[in-house]
């Protein structure tokens, strides 16, 4: 499961910096979206159980 959380976390950075670039957002927009991906990730974790 923490490599899942890791692959999740890499592919978020990569995209916001992709998108944003030297934006002085990126680092808040990364910080949303991967508290959004991990909040998800343990809700269909606990649903699997």
């Amino acid at each position: 499961m923490l490599i899942l959380v890791w692959f999740v976390v890499c592919i978020l950075f990569y995209f916001v910096q992709l998108l944003l670039e030297n934006s002085g957002h990126s680092l808040e927009v990364f910080a949303v979206l991967s508290a959004i991906a991990l909040f998800l990730i343990s809700r269909v974790r606990h649903k699997i159980k």
